[in-house]
């Protein structure tokens, strides 16, 4: 008896040992976590999201990856995975199930009169409502259209004259599919916007074109330019700056049609992070940003801002939204992912450089699986999945019954959020609601200090106000109506009782 008992405790120990030792690797997490205060000011913070896995070409069952230029998630839970691999080192297509097995790899496709097609450096790829498959073959200068076994059934061509010039090199670089069926392409070094095709592959338009700011310098030196041409004529040009929209560096659309892009970092970058609505004008605005308004510039308030304008401008290489109205940006300088809620406001960082399990040489690429976030490292080969803490998921929760507008049910979860973090702004914020939606404005007005919600401080302060005056009429009346009786009396009695004390005092001196 006392041989088997040794024998189960010895077994449970070995069990435990293999445990712990067999995922060291991801048992913590290996960089910074933080958020930053109404000032813009790096504060600690719980870890949203932790990382999960680390997959290699072996994990993945193929023989090698080389530089990976984009991954995609259908809505079937299908991995689409592009680098650089395959035949003549051209380029390939892996296609994954959720679980990162192997379905299907593609070193080349079938073309549509049937002979053999070779990508070469496919760039950007996504998936639309019927399973066709959407490849931007960046260097063979088309946007492929094909089927799941790889037979091209369409391609989008390079738009007329009178969209180009001649000097132009069209070469599709990312794309995402509207809700009607229009493909909305990037083009490498396009200035004039994202090119929208329609559903049978005919050009309709550039879409959402990039602004510049220009500083009062900027404005003089064009000015003293038209001034210079008035007398030398376009070839005094050579000698001024030329002021040029920058470029989009990619795309992802939500299931109402909006389309978030973001834009290549320079000192003149308006917008580097967008929401574009159909006529291509920008929604997302600083001023519904309600806990960190330290610019006035909407590109300003997304990415690091600690190093933005000091050792680092944003390179945002991806942006993805979820089903909840999330939207996350991949800087590849920093390899850190920010994630930020519906409203702008960052929720997360995290992530970061490095060549331990959970952190990246250069991110490349971003794609979700469900609440899972995938990176691509091009340089160090790999897919890095992270997943959601309790923390983040409880956060995650309360924003999504916060944003339809359930407040009280999101309370407990912003109360848990807090008791992870008490430093949450959008917590207090969340918080701050309920008490304002059922009439609590005094701690309100606490919860909305707290989280420097000056617009919604301001709002409960004035409701507060009206509700203290209002509750506390009588007493006030009360108050008026003695003050106005002492008055009277003193009217009327006042000098009486004056002369009365100065006759008493004046026949004592007697």
């Amino acid at each position: 008896m006392k041989k088997s008992l040794k024998t189960i405790l010895l077994s449970l120990l070995i069990v435990i040992m293999s445990v712990t030792m067999a995922a060291p690797a991801l048992a913590y997490i290996p960089y910074n976590t933080y958020n930053y205060n109404y000032y813009g000011e790096t504060v600690g913070s719980p870890s949203g999201y932790v990382p999960e896995k680390v997959y290699l070409a072996e994990d993945l069952g193929i023989s090698s990856i080389h530089s990976p230029t984009d991954i995609y998630v259908s809505p079937d839970e299908e991995i689409y995975f592009l680098d650089l691999g395959g035949d003549n080192a051209r380029g390939r297509m892996c296609i994954f199930d959720k679980d990162f097995k192997l379905i299907r790899e593609f070193k080349k496709l079938k073309d549509i009169d049937g002979s053999d097609y070779y990508m070469n450096n496919p760039s950007g790829v996504t998936v639309d409502k019927d399973g066709y498959i959407y490849l931007c073959d960046t260097d063979n200068r088309a946007l492929l259209k094909l089927t799941k076994d790889g037979q091209i059934v369409m391609k989008y061509e390079q738009p007329g004259d009178d969209v180009f010039d001649e000097s132009y090199t069209y070469q599709p670089f990312k794309v995402v599919i509207g809700i009607n069926g229009a493909a909305y392409v990037i083009s490498k070094g396009c200035l004039d916007g994202i090119l929208e095709f329609d559903v049978e592959g005919n050009f309709v338009r550039f879409f959402g074109a990039p602004k510049v700011q220009l500083s009062v310098g900027d404005y003089l030196l064009m000015y003293w330019r038209k001034i210079f041409r008035a007398f030398g004529g376009s070839d005094v040009d050579e000698n001024f700056v030329t002021f040029v929209p920058t470029e989009f560096e990619n795309v992802d659309i939500d299931e109402h049609g909006f389309i978030f892009s973001t834009v290549i970092a320079s000192e003149s970058s308006v917008d580097e992070v967008s929401k574009l609505n159909f006529t291509g004008s920008n929604v997302l605005s600083p001023t519904t940003k309600s806990t960190k308004k330290i610019s006035d510039s909407l590109s300003r308030n997304y990415g690091d801002l600690e190093t933005l304008g000091k050792d680092n401008d944003n390179n945002f290489v991806d942006i993805v939204v979820d089903d909840d109205g999330f939207f996350s940006v991949l800087d590849s300088k920093l390899s850190k992912i920010f994630e930020y809620d519906a409203e702008g406001n960052l929720v997360f960082v995290y992530g970061g450089a490095g060549q331990q399990a959970g952190t990246m040489i250069q991110g490349s690429a971003m794609a979700k699986l469900g609440t899972k976030t995938l990176i691509t490292d091009k340089i160090g080969c790999s897919i890095t999945v992270y997943r959601l803490s309790d923390y983040g998921q409880y956060l995650h929760d309360a924003v999504v019954l916060y944003n339809k507008g359930l407040y009280s049910d999101a309370e407990p979860l912003w109360r848990e959020v807090l008791r992870y973090n008490a430093n949450s702004d959008i917590a207090h914020v969340g918080i701050g609601k309920v008490y304002y939606m059922n009439g609590q404005y005094k701690e309100a007005m606490n919860e909305f200090k707290l989280a420097n919600d000056r617009e919604n401080y301001s709002r409960s302060y004035e409701l507060y106000r009206k509700d203290y005056i209002r509750s506390n009429f009588g007493l006030f009346m009360t108050v008026i109506l003695i003050l106005i009786i002492l008055i009277v009396l003193w009217r009327f009695f006042g000098k009486k009782i004056i002369n009365s004390i100065k006759g008493k005092k004046e026949g004592g001196v007697q």
